[in-house]
Parts: structure tokens; sequence; C-alpha cells
């Protein structure tokens, strides 16, 4: 089973409300937010207690809109690891209509180190 997870479109998440746009359907900036929770979701189960992932690349193609309401579903397609990142392949749905595709890159870092290098 390929990891999932649903979503629903609220008001604040269109966009209208986030500001990218004047329509009331799903905000691509939203539907990043949802990948990449779906994404660190899914490696925060793996990772070791100090340890957290961040996002570092995204590459999204927005195909379809979705409406107020509608469910969102992320499903990670395929997990690729190297030495110092995870990328997921990952297509997102509104019911069967694919609405996105696309890949993700997260970095695993040590949470106290990452937050030391703050100005």
């Amino acid at each position: 089973m390929k990891p999932t997870k649903t979503f629903t479109v609220s008001p604040e998440l269109t966009a209208q409300a986030v500001g990218s746009g004047g329509l009331d359907v799903l905000a691509t900036p939203a539907l990043v937010t949802m990948i990449e929770n779906t994404c660190y979701n899914y490696l925060e189960e793996l990772l070791r207690a100090e340890e957290t992932s961040v996002g570092i690349q995204i590459d999204l193609k927005h195909i379809y809109p979705s409406k107020i309401g509608s469910k969102i579903e992320v499903v990670l397609q395929e997990i690729k690891e190297d030495e110092k990142s995870i990328s997921f392949e990952f297509e997102a749905f509104d019911g069967e209509q694919k609405i996105a595709f696309g890949t993700h890159r997260r970095a695993v870092v040590v949470s106290q180190k990452f937050l030391s290098k703050l100005l």
C-alpha cells in the first residue's frame, strides 16, 4: 500500500484566500503544503527522535481545479533515498481526477544542529 493522506479543501485554502489568485479553488500553495505534510508525516515515523526533515525542493504540475469541500488525496508513488536527502514522486487526486503530480525532496537534519544555524 502506498503512503497516502487525505485533506479537505476549506475556504482558507483557496487561491483567493491565500492571495495566489482570484478564484475560490484550491490554491497551489495550499496543495504544496498538503504534499509536504504527507511526506513529512511519512518520514517522522522512520526518523530518530532527534531528527526531522525539511523540504528543500518541489516540482509540481497543478493541472486541474478543485472546489471548496473537495477531498484531496496525496499519494506517494515512489520514494528514493540518497546520502543527503529523500525524494518522493507523488500524485494528488480529487476523487478519481488526478489534479497534480511531481517530485518533492526533503533533507533529514538533526533538529538542534539545524536550529543552531538561525541568525
